[in-house]
């Protein structure tokens, strides 16, 4: 094993090993017949509410069976969906630790 010294030559050294890591790296991709999208533009920091499950993560709870029934006598008596008083029960938490009611159905 050769010993490297720490000068600028091995700064030089370093980035004529990564041109021809790059190098190689384009010639495999010209060969393999894979051709990559590019990467997407990025877009502004606006937060598009779609709807429908379409960009949505699902949180799911487990509770007792009489806990159920309660929220489901609520959901009747009120008409609203789990999914409904779901999302007024986050933005509730939301507000109790001081952040942004921002959960949206």
């Amino acid at each position: 094993m050769r010993a490297t010294k720490s000068t600028r030559s091995g700064t030089t050294q370093s980035a004529a090993a990564a041109g021809r890591a790059k190098a190689l790296q384009e010639q495999l991709r010209a060969v393999s017949g894979v051709k990559r999208n590019p990467a997407p533009e990025q877009k502004d920091a606006t937060v598009v509410i779609e709807k429908g499950r379409k960009g949505r993560k699902a949180v799911a709870i487990y509770m007792q069976p009489l806990a159920k029934q309660q929220l489901d006598q609520i959901a009747h008596e009120h008409g609203k969906s789990i999914q409904a008083l779901g999302i007024e029960a986050l933005n509730l938490l939301f507000r109790h630790y001081d952040l942004k009611p921002i959960a949206s159905g």
